[in-house]
């Protein structure tokens, strides 16, 4: 599926109760975008390991997300972890304004950001808290979301229940000079046999952005794995939803095409961004709107 994305406005938060007995798309406006997919059957690739799917709300006025960000890198650098923690961090709602009188050089929160917390979250949780592959695994009102000092046992829990990935997920980025755009390619590869409905979520974060943490004031503070965009709905396009079971050896690719606006009135402020260290993110997931929103897999690579 080829779609030309350059951030065109969002849907209003009202869209993202526009349900039918389909999941509708919710966030994008894909504009005039070709598609292109792809779906063919192989031989049944060796499993990938489980990636592990952390979205974690933070934000810079927020006066203990820094030991939230600190826990995350810790947690990443544990040796059975290394490489399989893939993390994105949200500002959105409360806490997340910037102060350009203390220094704030940009604004991190986004729109987007904010449907996804209304649409999957269904409110504003206390920051830092975090999910681990948007399973419930934690007591207390939402059960998707759970304070720093409960993601080790939480990430633990799903490890124990959820061990293997019936889809592999490769993911690639070239650059296209004609178009001067990036085009993304992701190739679903089943190794189980699959008969829920699932869907593909295309995410870019961008690292190391240094800036100020306002509360507590931090100058020069490196905000990690911040969202900055969907290339996708923020809900996520269905896979071979016509097909009642993606069977081992079904293989599903599709490409999206992404083109950096570096206008003034861009809402998603490419301008602000270093491309060097923005990474594109893809999971595989139940539908946001169900009792169970669990993230099958997830892998990243680097935009450039």
């Amino acid at each position: 599926m080829t779609k030309i994305f350059s951030g065109l406005a969002c849907v209003s938060l009202a869209s993202l109760f526009l349900y039918s007995c389909k999941e509708q798309p919710v966030g994008v406006d894909f504009g005039e975008g070709k598609k292109s997919d792809t779906t063919y059957i192989a031989s049944v690739e060796p499993v990938q390991d489980k990636n592990y799917y952390i979205e974690e709300f933070s934000g810079v006025q927020c006066v203990n997300c820094p030991q939230g960000a600190a826990k995350l890198e810790s947690m990443s650098e544990v040796p059975a972890n290394k490489g399989r923690l893939k993390i994105v961090t949200i500002h959105a709602g409360a806490l997340t304004s910037p102060n350009y009188t203390k220094g704030s050089k940009q604004d991190l929160s986004s729109a987007q950001g904010l449907q996804l917390m209304t649409l999957i979250y269904s409110g504003d949780p206390s920051k830092p808290s975090a999910s681990i592959d948007r399973m419930k695994l934690y007591t207390g009102t939402n059960p998707l979301l759970g304070p720093y000092s409960q993601w080790d046992v939480a990430l633990n829990t799903a490890k124990a229940t959820h061990p293997k990935t019936p889809v592999n997920i490769h993911l690639s980025s070239t650059f296209d000079e004609n178009l001067n755009a990036y085009n993304i390619k992701v190739k679903l590869a089943y190794t189980e046999n699959v008969s829920e409905a699932q869907y593909l979520s295309i995410f870019l974060i961008e690292d190391s952005i240094v800036d100020y943490q306002i509360v507590p004031l931090i100058p020069d503070y490196t905000f990690r794995h911040v969202y900055r965009q969907s290339i996708t709905p923020i809900n996520g396009v269905p896979i071979l939803d016509t097909l009642p079971t993606k069977v081992a050896g079904r293989v599903y690719e599709t490409n999206y095409t992404f083109k950096p606006d570096l206008s003034d009135n861009n809402e998603f402020r490419h301008k602000n961004w270093n491309l060097n260290n923005v990474h594109i993110v893809a999971l595989v997931h139940n539908a946001t709107s169900g009792e169970d929103k669990r993230v099958y897999h997830v892998e990243d690579t680097h935009l450039k």
